[in-house]
């Protein structure tokens, strides 16, 4: 099996699974550095490939705990899914990854960072975003019958984990 014929089965096992597109792209982009690392034929690589180029992100490249464990899903999902090939994961660990909280803006930030904005439309995305906590991929999709400005809400379809939700509408966002 050639490189681009397994990940095109990986990317039938991700459709399969109705992951998102998102998850592909994530996937592809770290089996090919896999692949362009180990320098291998598929049928030759084995945990310690993987350990070796898990090292290589950790030490050479110096990724974050949560980018090395997206590389290590991303080859561990090739292997036992579309390789079908089982490997003894206790030899591949994930790596701790730090709790912290995250860095929050203050008020006098977020309206400053809002002023700054001189596009009308960047700013009213910028104050749906902020009032409504929605993601960037939340706001793409949004469509005006998703508002409802009576009951200060908005439906978000198909968001973080294809979950439907409703989220709160700022007075804030709605005036002019």
């Amino acid at each position: 099996m050639t490189e681009e014929q397994a990940i095109q089965r990986m990317w039938e096992d991700i459709r399969f699974r109705n992951l998102s597109n998102s998850t592909y792209k994530n996937y592809t982009r770290n089996i090919r550095n896999f692949f362009a690392f180990c320098r291998k034929p598929i049928e030759e690589l084995d945990e310690n490939d993987i350990r070796n180029f898990l090292h290589y992100l950790i030490d050479e490249k110096k990724y974050a705990p949560t980018t090395v464990n997206q590389s290590s899903a991303a080859i561990r999902f090739f292997f036992a899914v579309s390789l079908n090939r089982p490997m003894n994961y206790l030899q591949i660990p994930l790596m701790k990854v730090p709790k912290t909280l995250p860095d929050v803006l203050t008020r006098e930030e977020v309206s400053s960072l809002i002023r700054a904005c001189t596009n009308t439309k960047h700013q009213a995305l910028l104050l749906l975003a902020y009032g409504s906590g929605l993601r960037s991929g939340e706001i793409e999709t949004l469509r005006v019958k998703d508002f409802d400005s009576k009951e200060l809400r908005i439906f978000v379809k198909g968001g973080k984990n294809k979950r439907d939700r409703y989220t709160l509408l700022s007075q804030t966002t709605l005036e002019p």
